[in-house]
């Protein structure tokens, strides 16, 4: 995992001499990491709960990136642990378990975990999947790999969609083209990353009609060379690699998702071998082999409390709260909410006259040990540049001197956005506990996002438009602490390096 700035992580894996980088915007959750070697170099896989941008449902698996080149020796298994935090910010990772084993899915196959699977050599016929499919020109295997005398297409179905498509290519001319299909519905129309001795092009071809996606000029197939092709597919984004590099500078959004499971094979001319083909469904189950307890992740399902902030313009402190009782009250701080009469509770502030400081406005709660908060928060202002802060979000109290607050921070100091908690425990705060997650345009200037919280006195889990962003638990802070006992719940405005400069709340809930 490396870090990304603004857009939090990024996952790197290892494909020959370089890191792989197979996509951004991973958040501060549990994830559990598979790396199967095999009798040459590995297939790497991710995981995480559901809805984690870039990674597979607990306990599915996603596979990440293929490396078919290295042959070490001796190898190790291990973990490297690097601190998580900045400027004096100390929490570390936190690794739960290392399990070390062998995986009977993974050994029937030379490409374990894949639905499609050929060598392509006249030795070796295919592995797994269904038989290839002409839909133009021919092809024989070689002792080396594949060939075609002319343009063609071979495809196999393996009546799911791929999320990882790898083979090697080796170029015998600098002329040679040849490339990896995929969304394949007829001999005319499909996706294609096409590779020749002069570029790499990605190509959308719609009856005929080609469309020219992306190009690269500054990586091409080597006369000579034996290179690792492949291509990263979901959540939103394309990733194609070559020896590990990623090509066209950046992922690919905006093409959409696969509805055609039939994959294969392009080639152009005679001057290309291609083999070791593998296919990979977007998902595998975790190995039996592995044990591994499932990420700590309970949300409510009973709506015990709610305020939609409708009704007469007014301070929020005071408000009977419509459904399900009990009375809004300023906890803590100097500053206001205020209601608008049209459904929101605004901070009062401005860019002029910040919010001061900390201010928590918050309802009894009747269940120490289990709450589930989400509200809808739009931060102040329209764009960067305007000095317009948002330090809104939700807080869990137990008593002046035990409690927990997520807040927003949304700034012109700082590219991206982020969630952060701040706690304080039997009297003690030290920010540079503090433990966050950045957010990048998911917090915006005038965009309303949902912050939902799930939290048991120990675990929490932080979930912004559905999306997990952060899982800790307290004893990651202090390992001696007793879990939270949740007295009140309710809406937090905070200091953190900047005041609030007036956003809103709308929508609050809160679950069991």
């Amino acid at each position: 995992m490396h870090a990304a700035l603004g857009e939090n992580g990024e996952l790197w894996a290892r494909v020959g001499d370089h890191c792989l980088r197979a996509f951004r915007r991973v958040k501060n959750i549990q994830i559990y990491y598979l790396v199967v070697l095999r009798e040459r170099g590995a297939i790497y896989y991710a995981s995480a709960i559901g809805g984690a941008h870039g990674l597979g449902t607990f306990p599915m698996l996603r596979p990440i990136a293929i490396d078919p080149f290295n042959l070490d020796g001796v190898l190790y298994a291990g973990v490297h642990q690097s601190a998580l935090g900045q400027i004096g910010f100390r929490v570390d990772s936190r690794v739960q378990s290392i399990q070390v084993a062998r995986a009977s899915e993974f050994v029937a196959s030379s490409f374990g975990g894949s639905h499609v699977a050929d060598a392509l050599t006249s030795e070796r016929p295919a592995e797994l999947g269904r038989p290839w499919q002409f839909l133009r020109g021919s092809a024989h295997r070689t002792c080396a790999g594949a060939i075609a005398e002319a343009e063609t297409l071979v495809v196999a179905d393996p009546a799911a969609p791929s999320g990882l498509i790898h083979a090697l290519f080796e170029a015998r001319d600098i002329e040679a083209a040849a490339g990896l299909a995929w969304n394949v519905s007829g001999h005319d129309s499909f996706y294609l990353l096409k590779l020749s001795g002069r570029e790499c092009v990605l190509l959308h071809l719609d009856a005929g009609v080609e469309t020219l996606l992306a190009r690269d000029d500054a990586h091409r197939l080597v006369v000579g060379v034996t290179h690792s092709v492949q291509i990263l597919y979901g959540h939103g984004q394309i990733g194609c690699y070559l020896d590990g590099e990623r090509l066209f500078e950046d992922w690919l959004r905006g093409i959409p998702s696969a509805t055609v499971s039939a994959i294969g094979i392009w080639f152009e001319n005679s001057q290309v071998r291609v083999r070791d083909f593998e296919a990979h469904p977007r998902e595998i189950p975790m190995p039996a082999a592995f044990r591994f307890r499932a990420p700590w992740h309970r949300l409510g399902g009973t709506i015990q409390l709610a305020d939609n902030f409708t009704g007469m313009a007014g301070e929020l402190a005071g408000r009977a709260v419509p459904n399900g009782g009990g009375t809004w009250a300023k906890t803590l701080g100097e500053g206001c909410l205020d209601l608008d009469g049209a459904g929101k509770a605004r901070v009062r502030a401005n860019v002029e006259r910040p919010h001061p400081g900390r201010t928590f406005h918050t309802v009894e709660w009747s269940q120490p040990d289990y709450a589930d908060l989400e509200v809808t928060i739009t931060p102040p202002g329209h764009g960067r540049g305007a000095k317009e802060c948002c330090r809104a979000g939700l807080v869990f109290w137990q008593d002046p001197d035990n409690y927990l607050s997520f807040t927003a921070y949304l700034d012109d100091s700082y590219q991206g956005a982020s969630i952060a908690l701040f706690t304080k425990r039997h009297g003690f705060e030290e920010l540079y506990d503090a433990i966050w997650t950045m957010v990048w345009d998911t917090v915006d200037w005038g965009a309303p996002f949902r912050l939902r919280i799930a939290f048991d006195g120990e675990n929490f889990a932080v979930l912004v438009d559905d999306e997990p962003i952060m899982q800790r638990a307290l004893t990651d802070l202090y390992p001696d602490d007793p879990p939270l006992r949740i007295t009140r719940v309710g809406l937090a405005v905070n200091w953190e390096w900047g005041d609030d400069t007036g956003s809103t709340f709308e929508t609050f809930k809160a679950r069991l």
